[in-house]
């Protein structure tokens, strides 16, 4: 497919996933943007891994002009250690690098967002979360697509307790569960990735629910 992905948020879950299920040819161009370099793409030399500090996103701009940029840039305010960084990474840092890209020329923006993501919550998580989504529709994508994924089903480096016993809690009640807050596998939420980027739509797309299953 001749389109150039660039991947913020490379080393997370669902980044490090995305760029493992790329193969050789799927894309003209791929640009994995991390701040260390990832051993187990080492061998997948057609995937770029330009390594930044975020400290000056401008020095982003080379790697940001790509038809597509795939925002899987998150963190949890434990591991954050204050609200104020949690701000600076699950909103500043995505809102800045869209806005870059915006410049330099990309149309598709791609964000890995979350259930519940409402600019008015009363939850700080569910807060900033909506706060970026709004804030990303006033830099004119021509395809914006967000994704609400509920709890993420799959291995991650990052231990989080409260996570697992959710996890043990809600796969064996997923059947009950609304469509909207269904744990999701991390291959499924890959495969509407691709789906979405391959996809002839336009505009503001929310994919939550259903859709994220690829069964709308």
């Amino acid at each position: 497919m001749s389109i150039s992905i660039s991947v913020i948020g490379s080393t997370g879950l669902i980044g490090m996933q995305f760029l493992e299920s790329i193969s050789e040819g799927d894309y003209a161009q791929v640009i994995a943007i991390t701040r260390r370099s990832i051993p187990s793409l080492q061998q997948q030399l057609f995937i770029k891994q330009a390594i930044h500090d975020f400290s000056n996103l401008e020095m982003l701009a080379d790697d940001l002009k790509t038809d597509v940029l795939v925002c899987a840039l998150g963190t949890t305010i434990k591991t954050a250690g204050s609200q104020a960084r949690f701000m600076e990474v699950d909103h500043d840092i995505p809102l800045e690098t869209a806005r870059i890209a915006h410049a330099e020329g990309c149309k598709t923006f791609i964000l890995i967002s979350a259930v519940g993501a409402n600019p008015q919550s009363s939850i700080f998580y569910s807060r900033v979360k909506g706060l970026l989504e709004e804030d990303l529709k006033e830099l004119g994508f021509d395809r914006l697509f967000i994704l609400r994924p509920g709890m993420l089903l799959g291995d991650r480096q990052e231990k989080r307790s409260g996570e697992f016993i959710g996890k043990l809690l809600m796969q064996p009640l997923n059947f009950l569960i609304p469509w909207k807050y269904k744990a999701i596998h991390l291959a499924t939420l890959v495969s509407t990735i691709h789906h979405l980027i391959a996809s002839q739509k336009q505009g503001l797309q929310i994919i939550e629910g259903k859709e994220l299953f690829g069964l709308n």
